[in-house]
Parts: C-alpha cells; structure tokens; sequence
C-alpha cells in the first residue's frame, strides 16, 4: 500500500507538471509572434492535454485522487518569465530555452516510469512512452527552428 501511496504521489506530481507545462506553452505562444513557432507552442499544449487524461485515468485505476491544477511555484517561476521575456522585443529564443527546459525535466520524470514498465498499466506505459517520443521529437524541432 505505501509504494501504491509513493506511486500516486509521484504521478500527481507530474499532473501539476503538466498543467504547469500546458501553461507554459500558452504563455510562450503569447509571448511570441505569429509563426511557426508559436504554431509549434500551442500544438505543444495541445498535446499535453492528452497526457494530463491518461494521467488522470491511471491516478483512478490506482484509486487515487487526481490533482486539479499546477503548483504555485511554477506560476511565480512563468510570471518571471513573462515579465524578462516582456523586456526584450526578440525574445524567441529566451522563452524556447526555458521550454526546452522544461521539457528535459520531464523527460526526466518519464524515465523513471519508463525504466519501470512494471508500475503503471499497459494503457498508461503506451501514452507516456509516446509522449517521451514526441517529446524527444519537439525539443528536436525546437532547436532547428531557433538555432540555439
């Protein structure tokens, strides 16, 4: 029961990433002009919502609560963001680094899942693992597009 309890926890911890990631994109979509790349910040988004459904559905399965929202900290972290970003008119590459960011933390969190098959369903495995793969590809065309 305690490492279904430290599971839980664990997934809900990346629930809040999430939503705090979904956030983030939509900011940085705000944040830059028209384009490609702002294209390329909401598809992002977008696709965070389906992991944040098949998270929601293991949590259950697992007869956990899911959280409803992200955490307090990555709000203040993405206001400061807004406001360094807001300073600088070419700030493209500024919010691409702190997405690019991001995303490898959450790869991280994916990892420990993904070397661990064992500990969530079949159905969530598969979601996460094409989530880390599309998450490989995007940073991939994150950094094409901006040339970092």
């Amino acid at each position: 029961m305690a490492n279904q309890t430290k599971l839980i926890n664990y997934l809900n911890q990346i629930l809040k990433n999430t939503y705090d990631g979904i956030k983030s994109y939509k900011d940085a979509a705000r944040n830059v002009e028209e384009g490609t790349i702002r294209e390329f910040f909401i598809d992002r988004a977008k696709e965070k919502l389906v992991l944040i459904g098949a998270l929601k559905d293991e949590i259950y399965l697992l007869e956990g609560i899911p959280v409803e929202d992200g955490s307090l900290m990555n709000l203040f972290s993405r206001s400061w963001n807004n406001f360094k970003t807001s300073l600088d008119h070419d700030n493209t590459k500024e919010i691409a680094k702190y997405c690019l960011e991001e995303e490898k933390k959450r790869m991280e969190e994916f990892g420990v899942l993904l070397r661990n098959p064992e500990l969530v369903s079949e159905a969530f495995f598969e979601v996460l693992d094409d989530q880390n793969e599309k998450n490989l590809a995007a940073i991939k065309a994150l950094v094409e597009q901006i040339k970092l």
